[in-house]
């Protein structure tokens, strides 16, 4: 009897061991249905997102005489891959999400955007309606972004933590060219699915929030005023030799050599990031929005908005060479430094149409009476002069000089000032008495996407 209750002890320990091993063996198991369980209901969840992708693709592929061959939300864009399924040339006025017309503008890989296909009477940014013209023939394909489809308190397209989404209430209005017939509506039966995501810039770039009111998509704009690598590439960087001596022509033909989508930053793209940042409390020497003087950076002057550094500044040491972003990104040297050019140009031999009134050569903006073909261009206070750091804007009626000669009528455009502007610098600072052939040490460029 001893020897079988010994017996018994000993084999309290293995009995011990077996449960635990027991124990493991059955979490295992419950363990291992669960990630079976979870396996199964993704893969059924992304089955059923997969047949309702093929279900979406499918329907609005189908219409007539408008085809959607592709759909995809790109920041705050619908980004539509269209055909024209009819034999007649259509004409797209307009695109509608829910309850808003949005402007519409062509899209390019790598999510750039072309200039609008819409324009505001007068170029008034503050005018609410707007036209609409994109033409599509027969059997062409267009890809086409809608702006400010999930932007507002109440946005007609939700991508927030998501991978895809559906979309209600797309319609076209649209015209048949041949017919004559206008005011024409498409609308889809069935929600639009589509994926979404975020349009990424260059390192050193900056991504610049588009503005629906100047007809400005989103862009991506380099940090720093464009250097010139050692193998004559238009490179953003926060030091090394700036590229100045250039016209307009190699401006623009650098800023195209980098790649599709890229160019020298547009007039109005200008006129998006000094509003953008107009509106940032830290870009004020105050602290507060309209409030004392935005800051002017490299002007010649020493001041608690500008110094007076290098010629050019090619660092990032002073604090009012700096302008930031909605975003909290920040751009240097936007403002003083260096004349940058633009794409902006008047086509003008003499105080005429296109030109800006009165034909007094540089003066204050709030003496401007008509903006005439730069309407987007005035700043937001109408009251605003150097004293607030926007700088001046010159309106000659004579003809453009290439610094030798002035015998030219194509004036194209020269912003924010340089180190020995003054009080001329500021960020909506404006020159068009110059040539597309004109080169100087304190002219350069900057590129954007």
């Amino acid at each position: 009897m001893r020897k079988a209750t010994r017996n018994l002890r000993g084999q309290g320990p293995s009995r011990k061991g077996q449960g635990a091993t027991e124990y493991l063996v059955i979490l295992g198991a419950v363990l291992l249905v669960s990630i079976v369980v979870v396996s199964a209901t993704s893969s059924i969840t992304s089955s059923q997102s997969s047949v309702k992708q093929q279900q979406s693709q499918a329907y609005w592929s189908s219409l007539s005489p408008i085809k959607v061959l592709s759909s995809k939300v790109v920041d705050s864009n619908l980004v539509l891959g269209i055909q024209n399924a009819g034999s007649s040339t259509i004409r797209i006025d307009g695109i509608r999400v829910g309850n808003s017309s949005l402007p519409i503008y062509p899209y390019y890989s790598g999510d750039s955007y072309g200039p609008a296909y819409c324009l505001r009477p007068n170029d008034n940014f503050s005018e609410p309606s707007m036209s609409c013209a994109l033409m599509v023939g027969p059997g062409e394909t267009a890809y086409v972004a809608a702006q400010g489809a999930i932007s507002g308190s109440s946005p007609a397209i939700d991508c927030a933590g998501k991978s895809s989404t559906e979309i209600s209430a797309v319609q076209f209005e649209y015209s048949v060219g041949s017919s004559g017939v206008t005011n024409l509506v498409l609308k889809g039966d069935k929600p639009m699915l589509a994926s979404c995501g975020s349009k990424a810039c260059d390192e050193n770039w900056v991504k610049v929030p588009g503005n629906s009111s100047f007809l400005v998509n989103d862009f991506c704009l380099m940090a720093y005023e464009a250097r010139n690598n050692s193998d004559g590439v238009a490179v953003s960087q926060s030091d090394g030799t700036i590229w100045a001596h250039v016209n307009w022509f190699d401006a623009k033909a650098n800023c195209s050599a980098l790649g599709s989508g890229y160019h020298l930053i547009r007039d109005r793209e200008w006129i998006v990031v000094v509003n953008n940042v107009a509106n940032v409390a830290a870009n004020w020497n105050t602290n507060v929005i309209g409030s004392g003087s935005l800051k002017v950076g490299n002007n010649g002057v020493n001041s608690s908005v500008s110094y007076d550094g290098p010629e050019p500044d090619t660092g990032t040491s002073n604090s009012t060479s700096v302008l930031f972003l909605s975003t909290e990104q920040a751009i240097w040297h936007f403002s003083g430094n260096m004349w940058e050019w633009t794409d902006g140009v008047i086509i003008s031999s003499a105080c005429d149409a296109p030109m800006p009134k009165p034909c007094n050569g540089i003066i204050q903006y709030n003496l401007v009476t008509d903006f005439s073909s730069i309407n987007y261009s005035r700043p937001p206070n109408p009251a605003w002069t150097s004293t607030q750091g926007i700088g001046r804007i010159s309106i000659d009626a004579n003809n453009a000089s290439n610094g030798t000669f002035a015998i030219f009528d194509t004036h194209t455009f020269l912003r924010g000032g340089a180190w020995n502007s003054n009080t001329y610098a500021g960020a909506w600072a404006l020159y068009t008495q110059y040539a597309p052939g004109y080169i100087d040490s304190n002219v350069g460029f900057r590129c954007a996407r």
